[in-house]
């Protein structure tokens, strides 16, 4: 039984658009187009949504599917975030393919998490055999107006 990690850079991470084609709806200190693409930096992507809303962010992870001829196994999904005031992880959603693997709603967590804690910025997985590709999709909610800044993300997998 072998443990790998794949992670990816915050900055690969995506804003799920609403309705009208926007992201965040502000841009970060005048910087045009961050309200879409985000302020990307070397330590991170950051985005600055609206008060009194919640956003979807996209990360994709490198999956490895199967190795030496056995499929790999979720085990733990990671995120190392900052969010600002008044804003709150609130969902994490680990997809494998078209299939949600897993659903963690009415999460409450704010502040910097640099750190791997469990149940704050580490989740256990269970132990279900990756099919397709893994994607892991995170929801903040903003109670007032306010930045967060996605560091990186990371899944465990076994096989």
């Amino acid at each position: 039984m072998s443990l790998q990690a794949m992670w990816v850079h915050g900055n690969s991470a995506d804003i799920e658009l609403n309705k009208l084609g926007r992201g965040s709806g502000e841009d970060i200190d005048g910087r045009n187009w961050t309200a879409i693409g985000g302020l990307r930096r070397g330590w991170g992507v950051e985005y600055r949504c609206q008060d009194n809303s919640n956003y979807w962010f996209h990360f994709a992870i490198p999956t490895p599917v199967i190795d030496d001829g056995v499929r790999s196994r979720l085990r733990r999904v990671m995120l190392l975030f900052t969010a600002g005031a008044g804003v709150t992880l609130s969902s994490v959603h680990v997809w494998d393919g078209p299939n949600r693997v897993l659903e963690l709603n009415g999460l409450a967590i704010g502040g910097a998490n640099l750190s791997l804690i469990d149940g704050r910025s580490s989740f256990a997985l269970p132990n279900n055999e990756v099919r397709w590709g893994i994607g892991v999709s995170v929801q903040f909610h903003f109670a007032d107006p306010g930045n967060v800044i996605l560091h990186t993300a990371g899944v465990d997998f076994e096989s």
